[in-house]
């Protein structure tokens, strides 16, 4: 080589065929954390409303089934609030019978009122199965998409890409990520409908009912809520270092694996197992105390919602022996309220969904904006080759700012054998990837057979190159690569 600087080493070594024993985090578990997830960290997205509008866009064609989908929710809604109503009636017309005299129970109306709700029941059955067969469809249909294009996208990225990113985080975003999308949208949007009328009709049904029961019912709801938040804020932190270690243990059992040459060959294998025995018990504790403290929520808000249930019926039947409110009433009150409290609970669930959806969908979205490789110039057909390799004040870096080869030179002639050495880190399979442009350079020029290969198809190119990585090696005669 002539004229030619040593190349530094960057912050991070990249190379083809170099073995690396890379870390596979995952993005920890999702829809865990306790009864209904409570607890449990979600990581939010950087900007949900960009988020959501890009969604938006893929969702756009199927608009009308959407539509369909939200009025059947919106429907199905409605008719269940007047369930506990009519169910009050029909138990008032048969308490008044029974109490005044059996016989003069009106079974006619009875069966007028048990015939109504066979209808809604069927009806409500009906709206459902429809909104969730064509959620699932459009579900289905947009996830479909955004993998084809994913798939595409993946095609034409750099290899920069792909060197600088964990195989783990690539492909948690291709189908982790697509799968807590594909899911929510299944669900999620139509339970939030469903949620938000169910809670607006079954308070206006409770204030139709009875005011003052409607008072001490919500008197009950702060100390849910406070209970919530307090366990809550307890739990987050362990589920946080359940995640954490988590990762870590996964991270050690794919090094463990992928290196396991490594291991034996310096007999590191005690050492790896007590080092896996110790996350592992990290992560052990950490879960048991998660879910511990997250598994109190229900139980508490169950306590919480019987005693709220205890007191309507006890008042209530202090406003029945006073005639002034029949039991039918109460008995419709009390399934009012049981409409009230859970979709309640179920929406502040949904939020932390819908936010862990929309971070799954911005770090997809992320994956689809990545810079593409420059496309090939279609040249003339090249002639066969004769194997000169030219380098010409080449300058490149991984990272701007941070050089690792500047004023480059060295000519290798047809037919010569060039060796060349160095330390890890020292730049040699950098050439290799400059040659082949699986990198471009910044500055300089680099020519086969006196052509620049800037002006060459990439595939033909590398198909006048042929690379053995050093990964592979040779067993029973056979060559394999690792």
């Amino acid at each position: 080589m002539s004229g030619s600087t040593t190349p530094r080493m960057s912050d991070r070594s990249v190379g083809l065929g170099r073995s690396q024993m890379r870390s596979f985090l995952p993005p920890g578990p999702r829809g865990g954390g306790g009864p209904m997830g409570f607890g449990m960290p979600v990581e939010k997205p950087k900007n949900f409303s960009g988020t959501l509008s890009r969604l938006a866009r893929y969702l756009a064609p199927s608009r009308p089934a959407i539509i369909l989908v939200f009025a059947a929710a919106v429907a199905a809604a409605l008719l269940s609030v007047f369930i506990p109503r009519l169910l009050g009636k029909a138990t008032t017309i048969v308490a008044e019978g029974i109490l005044g005299n059996p016989r003069a129970v009106d079974f006619v109306a009875v069966r007028g009122i048990l015939g109504r709700l066979l209808l809604i029941y069927a009806a409500v059955a009906g709206l459902n199965y429809l909104q969730l067969y064509v959620m699932a469809a459009v579900a289905q249909k947009t996830v479909r998409d955004l993998r084809r294009e994913i798939r595409a996208k993946l095609d034409r990225l750099p290899l920069k890409y792909f060197d600088s990113r964990t195989h783990g985080e690539i492909l948690s975003r291709a189908t982790n990520d697509v799968d807590t999308l594909s899911g929510t949208l299944q669900q999620s949007l139509t339970q939030i409908v469903t949620a938000v009328i169910s809670i607006a009709g079954a308070f206006t049904m409770m204030l139709v009912i009875s005011p003052a029961l409607t008072l001490v019912a919500l008197g009950t709801l702060p100390f849910s809520i406070l209970i919530t938040m307090q366990v809550a804020k307890r739990s987050r932190r362990h589920f946080k270092d359940q995640q954490n270690t988590l990762g870590e243990l996964n991270g050690k059992v794919e090094e463990a694996f992928s290196g396991h040459i490594v291991v034996k060959a310096f007999g590191r294998e005690q050492e790896t197992v007590q080092d896996f025995n110790e996350t592992n018990r990290r992560l052990y504790e950490s879960s048991i105390k998660a879910q511990f403290i997250s598994g109190l929520i229900m139980p508490l808000m169950h306590l919480v919602n019987n005693l709220g249930y205890t007191l309507v019926c006890v008042i209530g039947g202090i406003f029945a022996a006073r005639r002034t409110m029949e039991i039918g009433d109460i008995q419709a009150f009390i399934q009012y309220l049981r409409q009230f409290t859970q979709p309640i609970v179920q929406t502040a669930n949904l939020a932390n969904i819908i936010q862990s959806a929309m971070a799954a969908a911005e770090r997809v979205f992320e994956l689809l904006d990545e810079k593409e490789e420059a496309p090939d110039e279609i040249g003339e057909r090249l002639p066969p080759p004769r194997g000169a390799v030219r380098f010409e004040n080449v300058a490149f870096s991984y990272k701007p700012g941070t050089p690792l080869i500047e004023d480059m030179n060295f000519d290798v002639k047809p037919g010569q054998l060039v060796a060349i050495v160095g330390p890890t880190g020292a730049g040699k399979t950098t050439l290799v990837n400059l040659m082949l442009r699986f990198y471009e350079i910044q500055g300089g020029r680099i020519s086969f057979d006196g052509r620049d290969i800037r002006s060459m198809a990439k595939a033909e190119l590398r198909s006048l190159f042929g690379m053995v990585l050093q990964d592979t090696w040779l067993f029973n005669g056979t060559i394999r690569d690792n």
